[in-house]
């Protein structure tokens, strides 16, 4: 009251969108917490706790990891969000990618290799998982289930 100071509570921390506008060009490692619009070019490193969200104009070379990922420009490289990746529309994408949760519009152009890991547990990269070996299938078809234990074993 009059006079006497009152204790408040801390304002919840919150992050506005942060945009890179067309016509400007980046170089090297950039990270941000909260959302991006990038519209411009970036190239090299790129970590974003929130949305990463590439505009038509946007054209990106980078390792992006992101909680989410919109890409309705240019992406090369790799891509791991955590929760989701949509390319919509327009999208060039030439990338090796790592999501819960995959959309793909009709009228996206993607190259490369995609593998869907869960948002609750940490999944290797897509290039850890690109150096494991893969499993061989035998070449002989089986045609009894104690030959199919073997196969399995």
């Amino acid at each position: 009251m009059f006079g006497r100071q009152t204790d408040t509570a801390p304002a919840a921390k919150t992050h506005g969108q942060s945009i890179l506008q067309e016509g400007v060009s980046i170089g090297g490692e950039f990270e941000a917490k909260g959302d991006v619009r990038l519209d411009g070019k970036l190239k090299g490193k790129m970590r974003v706790t929130d949305r990463l969200t590439v505009g038509p104009s946007g054209d990106v070379e980078a390792d992006l990891e992101a909680g989410e990922v919109i890409i309705m420009g240019q992406f090369k490289g790799t891509i791991h969000a955590l929760r989701r990746l949509e390319l919509r529309k327009g999208a060039k994408v030439v990338a090796d990618i790592s999501t819960a949760s995959l959309i793909i519009e009709e009228g996206v152009f993607f190259q490369g290799r995609s593998s869907m890991a869960s948002p609750d547990r940490k999944e290797p990269s897509v290039a850890q998982a690109a150096q494991k070996p893969r499993h061989e299938t035998p070449s002989k078809p089986v045609e009894k289930a104690e030959e199919m234990k073997e196969v399995v074993r």
